[in-house]
């Protein structure tokens, strides 16, 4: 669920934001907390959305370059 991108790039700090998210879904599960829970998921997939939308516009981005080319 969360960005396979972040947890993957050579950039120092840059697993911070998912393993907080991960570690706070499994607490949540852990104590049954339906709000923490509920309130991690949709910081997931915000965090999804996000990096969705920078993929796409680095995809228009580099058409817009190979039209100069």
């Amino acid at each position: 669920m969360l960005s396979l991108r972040l947890l993957l790039a050579p950039i120092p700090l840059s697993n911070v934001l998912p393993a907080v998210m991960i570690a706070l879904i499994s607490l949540a599960y852990l104590e049954g907390d339906g709000l923490i829970l509920s309130i991690t998921l949709l910081g997931g997939f915000a965090v999804l959305a996000i990096d969705l939308w920078v993929i796409w516009e680095t995809v228009l981005g580099s058409k817009r370059i190979g039209h100069f080319w």
